[in-house]
């Protein structure tokens, strides 16, 4: 077995998988730039503000 076999298949050997990994790819791109919903950043606040309070009353 040489050396290429034993690394197993690289993106060229896997034929219709790179195209699927490619649409993968650019789907993900997609979503990851899409905004933050305002909903969600005010929950996140929330449990900011949550956090810090608890902290507050661990110290005192």
């Amino acid at each position: 077995m040489t050396h290429a076999e034993q690394a197993g298949p690289t993106s060229q050997d896997l034929g219709p998988h790179s195209a699927i990994a490619r649409k993968l790819k650019a789907y993900y791109d997609d979503v990851a730039s899409e905004p933050v919903p305002d909903r969600f950043l005010s929950l996140l606040d929330a449990l900011d503000a949550a956090e810090s309070g608890a902290q507050k009353q661990k110290r005192t």
